[in-house]
């Protein structure tokens, strides 16, 4: 990489921003230089930080983005470098990445860090937020009636909501037990197979030990709750848990995928149609489902002997 002189601009403060009178006169190669120096201070590949949709295959940029290369670089360098060579740049920059960068600096916030911290306090609280969540929801629905809103679009918005507490829900419980016993915690690694699939050396075994709470609670919070035809499997086997039926809730994660991936309409084109009727069915569904699961948490975990927390190995 070609080395910048000390008065290209501010190195040492924050991400390097070029001193546009130097940079106006600069020799070609360093123009690239700085401008590349300035652009890698900012955005990076987003297989570095950001998290992938297994469903839809794509990243999702959470912290904004995501940014193109030649957007970036003219909007901020036209006017002091000829275009020709913002051009070379450019095309470097895609040939790298593509045009889809993602941010550096996420205005403070660190992912793993932030899903570190999403703690679920006791047992109770996945079931007694999902329904808390869906008494607002209908509660919602009713005032947006009164108000003479739009029906459709709100029913749809109902059930894409009911479906994300459904996930939230599936999401807090196995975080919670696979952290708070530690059986479960084996089971989860032990039966699921992207954990098998590394293999590691000695030197790697007891840090991958110490580490493995927290790689599971990031596995956990990059997966994917709606796809319930993987999600119980892993109740099953990780759990030890028989879970209810996903039949007649599939059917609703399709709907589901229609509203949210194509904006209300099937794949046939037509409009998904919801009526109240429906919503309540979708309700008592996951109301069934869920409390099938907590009856057979309560089995598997009885509440008066607590978690059991046993040696991982």
């Amino acid at each position: 990489m070609t080395q910048l002189p000390p008065e290209a601009g501010g190195f040492n403060s924050g991400p390097f921003e070029p001193d546009d009178d130097w940079l106006a006169s600069a020799p070609e190669e360093l123009q690239i230089a700085a401008m590349r120096r300035w652009f890698l201070d900012r955005y990076e590949d987003p297989a570095n930080e950001t998290p992938w949709d297994g469903e839809d295959k794509e990243y999702v940029f959470v912290w904004g983005g995501p940014y193109d290369p030649d957007d970036e670089i003219q909007s901020r360098f036209s006017g002091i470098v000829e275009f020709d060579t913002m051009r070379e740049l450019i095309e470097e920059l895609w040939c790298e990445v593509g045009d889809k960068w993602a941010p550096i600096k996420h205005e403070g916030v660190d992912y793993d860090e932030y899903v570190s911290h999403l703690f679920v306090i006791d047992r109770s609280d996945p079931n007694r937020f999902l329904e808390e969540r869906i008494a607002e929801i209908f509660a919602v629905l009713e005032a947006a009636v009164l108000a003479g809103a739009n029906n459709r679009l709100l029913h749809q918005m109902a059930h894409s909501s009911l479906i994300a507490a459904l996930e939230a829900y599936l999401a807090d419980t196995v975080s919670y037990w696979v952290e708070k016993d530690k059986r479960a915690l084996r089971r989860f690694v032990s039966t699921n197979k992207e954990f098998q699939a590394r293999l590691l050396t000695i030197a790697e075994i007891f840090e991958r030990i110490e580490n493995l709470t927290g790689e599971v609670k990031t596995y956990l919070a990059d997966f994917i709750w709606h796809r319930l035809d993987k999600v119980k499997p892993m109740l099953a086997s990780g759990l030890e848990i028989q879970v209810p039926e996903i039949g007649d809730l599939m059917k609703e994660i399709i709907v589901r995928h229609d509203i949210v991936h194509r904006a209300g309409r099937k794949a046939d084109g037509t409009l998904v149609e919801l009526s109240p009727k429906d919503l309540s069915r979708v309700r008592d569904a996951i109301q069934q489902f869920s409390k099938g699961i907590e009856e057979e948490l309560v089995r598997r975990f009885p509440v008066h002997l607590g978690s059991v927390s046993q040696d991982l190995f």
